[in-house]
């Protein structure tokens, strides 16, 4: 046998290969396949019990609320996963990110309640030596942008200070992340519970509550600034008088929609009465048929086939339920945070409820208003990254330097510039992260985020990326963050399975991953 026709030779890596060997090669291929079997798991294990369909959309994993929730977890993940996965292929790690969330929510959110000031200690000898403090700036109404930026100003200081410890002093990003984790998670328990108390209490909570739904404040015809719904409950007379100026069109419109939820919501309150009218003449079926006796079964048979309900009447729609239906229609007067906490694609669901009939609940309302903002920003990150990672030279300096950083640093990489930018954008992913959660639910607690950080990672792995740095894609991260999301959910549908092991799952798939991205990368560089 000929050695040499059997020994690989280094330029077999340029020979051209066949579509489906190039497919194969790809570290996304696999987790695809598993995506695209926990879509089908939850799409199936979420039908409810006894009925059988073949559509997916059927069952509660992939209606309008199941949709809507399912991505809001997956984007929330992604948003961070993106910033770990680019750092991870520079060849470090943060381990900081699920405390930076609990921190930068609890910034933004002391910012937006209590305002913000810049106070200069010094020490003071009248009655006695002791410490007091100057205050140099006080800004006590804060908007929602001056809160995320003063919140970015803190975020992005010291994640460009995690980057720059690890550069300088050459230690371990693991031991400088893991120090930032511990030292984010004390400093926002301290905060929060030195400014978050009252007087008669010895120490403060470590949440922050009672924030306005900012993203809700509206601009009233009539009334200026105001909640949705404190304008909804304003005076009869004062709802009349805003839809006075109303067009025609749209009050028509917005009546025929109430007309149709009455409807929708009559037929379900009359279905709800048939089933339990008939339930207990199916009870007495059963017994009737396990005693034998045929006859009283057959009078139950002919009462449940001529069983009639009295059809509920719909609700009369008034023009007061036509006014407080219009100010559901107002756009938000701070669009900032709506951009962050409202919800995006609402022409859609609207339609997909009226006149299509399939964003409706049990008892004929809209189901889901649309989609959480987080997935539009989660896309609109992704894409950037993707166009950065792939189509930049900036790209091309992160793979190199997580490939091998002395022959970057030699062909003249600016390594240290480049790690220290992904420690900011994790940083800065971290705070969007945050940002998203303030503004959704219009708190902050300093437990949010908690092993976030890991999660981020295991995403990252779980799409492709190497943990030695040099390998990875942006699409391998978003299947990554969908996997991570989908098995959340597709496990707790399962019958006879605690819903937990979907954490079993996800262990044994990390090291599947990691195993076949490192088997994938040997394979691309010529090692095997």
């Amino acid at each position: 046998m000929n050695q040499s026709a059997s020994t690989r030779k280094e330029s077999d890596r340029l020979a051209s290969k066949s579509w489906l060997k190039s497919l194969f090669a790809r570290p996304e291929i696999g987790p695809i396949g598993v995506m695209l079997l926990l879509f089908g798991m939850l799409g199936y294990f979420s039908i409810p019990a006894g009925e059988f369909s073949l559509n997916p959309f059927a069952g509660e994993g992939f209606n309008a609320l199941g949709i809507r929730n399912n991505l809001r977890v997956i984007a929330q993940l992604g948003i961070i996963a993106l910033g770990a996965g680019l750092l991870i292929i520079a060849g470090e790690f943060d381990l900081s990110i699920g405390s930076m969330i609990g921190f930068a929510g609890a910034c933004m959110a002391m910012v937006l309640r209590w305002g913000f000031a810049i106070v200069i200690p010094y020490i003071s000898f009248e009655g006695g030596m002791h410490v007091e403090f100057f205050t140099l700036i006080h800004i006590t109404d804060i908007s929602p942008i001056g809160a995320i930026t003063i919140t970015m100003c803190f975020t992005l200081f010291f994640g460009w200070l995690q980057g720059y410890i690890v550069v300088r002093s050459g230690l371990p990003s693991f031991i400088v992340t893991l120090g930032g984790l511990f030292f984010l998670r004390g400093l926002t328990e301290v905060s929060l519970r030195a400014f978050n108390h009252r007087p008669d209490q010895t120490k403060g909570a470590t949440t922050v509550t009672e924030l306005p739904d900012i993203k809700n404040i509206i601009d009233v015809p009539g009334h200026g600034e105001m909640e949705r719904d404190a304008a909804k409950a304003l005076s009869e007379a004062d709802l009349m008088a805003i839809l006075k100026d109303v067009p025609a069109d749209t009050i028509a419109s917005l009546t025929e929609r109430l007309q149709y939820t009455a409807q929708r919501v009559a037929d379900a309150k009359t279905q709800i009465m048939a089933a339990k009218g008939v339930k207990p003449l199916e009870r007495a079926l059963e017994n009737a048929i396990e005693s034998g006796n045929t006859v009283m079964a057959d009078t139950i048979r002919n009462k449940i086939e001529t069983f009639v309900v009295t059809p509920t009447v719909p609700k009369e729609i008034t023009d007061i339920d036509v006014a407080r239906a219009y100010i559901d229609t107002i756009g938000s007067a701070r669009p900032v945070a709506n951009f962050f906490g409202g919800d995006i694609l609402q022409p859609i669901f609207d339609f997909l409820y009226f006149p299509v009939d399939w964003n409706t609940n049990n008892f004929g309302n809209q189901f889901a208003p649309g989609l959480y903002s987080c997935v539009m920003i989660w896309v609109i990150l992704a894409l950037l990254c993707y166009v950065v990672l792939s189509r930049t030279q900036a790209g091309n300096w992160i793979y190199s330097t997580g490939g091998n950083l002395q022959a970057a640093k030699a062909n003249g990489v600016p390594t240290d510039r480049v790690k220290i930018s992904l420690f900011v954008f994790s940083a800065f992913c971290a705070t969007i992260f945050a940002t998203c959660q303030v503004f959704e639910v219009n708190t902050a607690d300093a437990a949010k985020g908690n092993l976030k950080e890991l999660e981020a990672i295991a995403a990252a792995v779980i799409g492709g990326i190497v943990m030695t740095g040099g390998f990875g894609t942006v699409v391998g991260i978003i299947v990554g963050a969908f996997i991570f999301g989908l098995a959340k959910e597709a496990f707790f549908y399962i019958p006879g399975i605690d819903g937990s092991f979907y954490r079993v799952f996800l262990g044994l798939v990390i090291i599947a991953s990691a195993l076949l991205n490192e088997n994938i990368r040997k394979r691309i560089m010529g090692a095997l």
